[in-house]
């Protein structure tokens, strides 16, 4: 994302790895203002504390997964999302 300093970067299969100073959350798809706990998929929210004079917190419109190690997968877009930046190759 180009509003973020901070990359997730993936070894292979889709499942990405953050820096410590990003952390990645997963919100309700229709109750914005709560997070996702366990293995369900959700909102993908991103905190990217490298944004120090910009906006730290994003929320996206793609849905992902968290796993136990913290690392997290995007499974795609929110159903009638706008189809945006690099998501034009993957669609």
């Amino acid at each position: 994302m180009t509003e973020l300093l901070s990359q997730g970067y993936s070894y292979g299969k889709g499942i990405f790895n953050c820096p410590p100073w990003m952390k990645i959350l997963l919100r309700d798809t229709s109750d914005p203002l709560s997070l996702v706990k366990g293995k369900q998929s959700g909102g993908i929210n991103v905190i990217d504390l490298a944004n120090f004079n910009s906006c730290s917190f994003i929320a996206t419109q793609d849905l992902g997964k968290i796993y136990s190690n913290g690392s997290f997968e995007v499974l795609g877009r929110f159903d009638n999302a706008d189809i945006r930046g690099c998501n034009l190759l993957v669609q």
